[in-house]
C-alpha cells in the first residue's frame, strides 16, 4: 500500500509553521509581548534589544503577572483569558485574544518566562526551547512579567536570512513602540537599544502632550486636536498642517479601539478630509483614534491584528472624513501669517459634535486658495507686482537660428504668456497649447539627473560646513543601509552622535533650502522599501523628488527668454509629455474646438 499523500503535520512543525503568521520581523515580537504587558494592566513597560532583536529582546511590565499554572498555560496554543464564546470576539477591549503570540515566539526562539502575582511569595520562571519545555522553578521576582526571548528564529534560518540589517529591525522595532505609546498616554514606555535609550516616554494626562513627545516638539507644537461624534463613532483626531505631508504613509496613524490599523478606507477618509491642501501622491501627518459603536468591529482579520472590518464602514468613514474636513476647516494655521505659524509653540483645539454642515468641503476650498497664497508668497498679505523667480535648476539657453528651424514640436511653438503664473501659453499649428511649467521643468532636471548618474558623473555639492540634522531611528537606519547609494546621488551623510547624522555633500541642482527636506523624504521612502526591491528600482523615484523640489514652480515668473528656452530645452528628453511623477504637461485644445465652443461651426 502506497504512502498516504495526505498527513496531519507533526506538532512542532505546525508550530513553526504558525509562527510565521505572528513572527514577521522582531518588531512584530516586541508589538505582541507589549500588547500583553498592556493588557495585564501595566503602568510601565521596559523593553531591551540587542542584535536588532534577533539576539535578545527583553520585556519587563508591572502588571497582574501569572500564577505557575497560568504561565503554563499560556504556552499552550489557543490559550487565552481574553475570550469564552464568539460573541466575546466583537466586544473586545483588550489587545491581544488569540492565544497564539506566546507559543509561537517559544516555537521560534530560547524564550523564558518569569511571572509573579501579588500576594505569592516567589515568582515563577519556565524556560522553553523551539517550542519544547527544559526547566521550570520558583525564583525571585518583583510582581509582574518578564518575557526573554533569546535568538529568534534560530532553528528556522530560512526565515533568519528574510531580516534586514540591525539597525533597519531596530528602527522597526522603536515605531512599533511608538505606535503603542501614541494610543497609551498614561503607560511609562521606555526602550533601549544596546543599552542605548532609543525612547523614554514618562505617563502623561493626554494624548496631545504624548502625541508630542513621540512625533517631536516642534510638529507638536502646531496640531490642531479635535473630537467628533456621528452615527455613534467617536473621532478623535491630530492634525499636522499640510506642509508636514510626507510621501509615504508613516505619518499617518490610525487607530481603532486603541489598537494601530491599516486601513485603506480610514486613510482616504482622513485624506479627503484634508481636501486639496494635500497633493495627490502625498499623506498628511496625522493620528485618529476611531471607537466605533460596540460589537461594530471586527478585530478577527489579520494574524497580526493590524486589520479590521466594520459592520457599517461607510457610516465610519464618513465620521472621520467629516470630522477631519472641520477640524481643517476651522484650523488656526490657516488664517495665520507664516512667520507666525513657524513660531507658534501652542496647541489649537477644535471640538465638533454637530453633524456635518454640507458646505465643509467649500469652506477647505475657500481656505485653501489664500493659504496657498501664504505659501507661495512667505507673507499672509499678498505683495503687489510681480515676483523674482530665480530658477534653482537655470533653463539652457535657447538653441541657436538653425537649431530652431529643425526643431521639435515644443521648439516650434509660438510663446503666448504665462496664465496664473502656472501654465504657458502657446500657439500651435492649428491649436492652443497649455503647457504646467513646473511639470515641465521637473522633467528636464529628471532627465539631466538620471543621465548624469548613468554616465557616472552626477554633480555634486561639497557643503563648506556640514549641516547637522536629527533623524528618526528608521530615517537614521536607511542612511546607514543605504549610504552606497545615496553617495551616487550626491548626498554624503555620517553619523554625528546620537539621532544627530552630519551631512557633507548635497546634489549641486538642489537649492540650499530644499536639501534637508528632500533628504528625509528620500530617506522615508528608502526605510519603507521591503527587503524584495533593490535600491536600484527606487532611483528614479529619488531622482523624481530631487527634480521637484530644484525647478520653477507654480506661481513664479518667467521671462520670455526662460519661457522659450524651457520649451525648446523640452524636445531633448524623453516621454515629455509627463513629469516623472505621472502627470499630463501639456493641454491641446484645437482652433475647431474652441470654434464650436463660441458657436461658430
Amino acid at each position: 500500500m502506497s504512502e498516504p499523500r495526505i498527513r496531519v503535520l507533526p506538532s512542532q512543525l505546525a508550530d513553526q509553521i504558525a509562527a510565521g503568521e505572528v513572527v514577521e520581523r522582531p518588531a512584530s515580537v516586541v508589538k505582541e509581548l507589549v500588547e500583553n504587558a498592556l493588557d495585564a494592566g501595566a503602568r510601565r513597560v521596559d523593553v531591551d534589544v540587542e542584535g536588532g532583536g534577533r539576539r535578545l529582546i527583553r520585556v519587563v511590565d508591572d502588571g497582574g503577572g501569572m500564577s505557575a499554572d497560568e504561565a503554563r498555560l499560556a504556552l499552550q496554543r489557543h490559550a487565552t483569558s481574553k475570550l469564552r464564546t464568539l460573541e466575546d470576539l466583537f466586544a473586545l477591549a483588550t489587545m491581544g485574544f488569540r492565544g497564539e503570540a506566546l507559543p509561537s515566539i517559544a516555537a521560534v526562539s530560547r524564550f523564558a518566562l518569569t511571572t509573579r502575582v501579588a500576594g505569592e511569595d516567589a515568582a515563577f520562571r519556565v524556560d522553553v526551547e523551539a517550542g519544547v519545555e527544559k526547566d521550570a522553578c520558583a525564583c525571585g521576582a518583583p510582581v509582574g512579567t518578564q518575557v526573554e526571548v533569546r535568538d529568534l528564529l534560530w532553528n528556522i534560518p530560512a526565515r533568519l536570512k528574510f531580516l534586514k540589517a540591525e539597525a533597519t529591525e531596530a528602527a522597526h522595532i522603536t515605531e512599533a513602540v511608538a505606535r503603542l505609546a501614541l494610543a497609551h498616554p498614561g503607560v511609562h514606555f521606555r526602550l533601549r537599544h544596546g543599552g542605548r535609550v532609543a525612547l523614554d516616554l514618562p505617563p502623561v494626562g493626554d494624548t496631545a502632550e504624548r502625541v508630542r513627545a513621540v512625533l517631536g516638539r516642534r510638529l507638536g507644537s502646531r496640531l490642531v486636536v479635535s473630537a467628533h461624534d456621528e452615527s455613534g463613532v467617536r473621532v478623535d483626531i491630530l492634525l499636522a498642517p499640510p506642509e508636514e505631508a510626507q510621501t509615504t504613509s508613516r505619518g499617518l496613524h490610525l487607530y481603532v479601539g486603541r489598537r494601530y490599523v491599516k486601513d485603506r478606507g480610514l486613510m482616504h477618509a482622513v485624506l479627503m478630509g484634508y481636501g486639496e491642501l494635500v497633493p495627490r501622491g502625498r499623506y498628511p501627518t496625522a493620528v485618529a483614534f476611531v471607537e466605533p459603536p460596540l460589537g461594530s468591529v471586527d478585530v478577527n482579520v489579520h494574524p497580526q491584528k493590524t486589520e479590521v472590518r466594520f459592520a457599517r464602514p461607510q457610516e465610519v468613514y464618513a465620521a472621520v472624513r467629516h470630522g477631519v474636513a472641520q477640524a481643517v476647516a476651522r484650523a488656526p494655521w490657516l488664517a495665520e501669517p507664516a512667520d507666525a505659524a513657524l513660531a507658534s509653540r501652542s496647541v489649537m483645539t477644535v471640538a465638533s459634535s454637530v453633524p456635518p454642515a454640507p458646505l465643509v468641503v467649500s469652506d477647505i476650498a475657500a481656505a485653501y486658495g489664500d493659504y496657498q497664497e501664504r505659501l507661495l508668497l512667505g507673507s499672509f498679505q499678498p505683495q503687489p507686482g510681480p515676483r523674482p523667480a530665480p530658477l534653482a535648476t537655470p533653463v539652457p539657453p535657447p538653441p541657436s537660428t538653425a537649431e530652431r528651424t529643425q526643431g521639435g514640436f515644443f521648439t516650434l511653438l509660438q510663446y503666448l504668456g504665462q496664465l496664473d503664473l502656472t501654465y504657458l501659453v502657446c500657439e500651435g499649428a492649428g491649436e492652443m497649447v497649455l503647457i504646467d511649467q513646473h511639470a515641465a521643468h521637473e522633467r528636464i532636471a529628471f532627465q539631466r539627473l538620471r543621465d548624469a548618474y548613468t554616465g557616472g558623473h552626477a554633480r555634486t555639492q561639497r557643503l563648506l560646513f556640514p549641516h547637522n540634522i536629527e533623524l528618526s531611528e528608521t530615517q537614521a537606519a536607511a542612511a546607514a543601509e543605504h549610504a552606497a547609494a545615496l553617495a551616487p546621488l550626491g548626498f554624503e551623510l555620517e553619523p554625528f552622535g546620537g539621532a544627530r547624522w552630519a551631512l557633507r555633500a548635497a546634489p549641486a541642482d538642489l537649492p540650499e533650502a530644499e536639501v534637508q527636506g528632500t533628504l528625509l523624504e528620500l530617506l522615508d521612502d528608502l526605510a519603507d522599501s521591503d527587503a524584495s526591491r533593490a535600491v536600484a528600482e527606487r532611483i528614479d523615484h529619488i531622482f523624481a523628488t530631487i527634480a521637484c523640489h530644484s525647478v520653477v514652480r507654480a506661481g513664479d515668473v518667467l521671462s520670455t527668454h526662460e519661457a522659450r528656452a524651457l520649451l525648446e530645452a523640452m524636445d531633448g528628453v524623453d516621454y515629455r509629455v509627463h513629469c516623472p511623477h505621472g502627470r499630463p504637461v501639456l493641454l491641446r485644445i484645437g482652433v475647431a474646438e474652441i470654434a464650436r465652443r463660441f458657436g461658430r461651426t
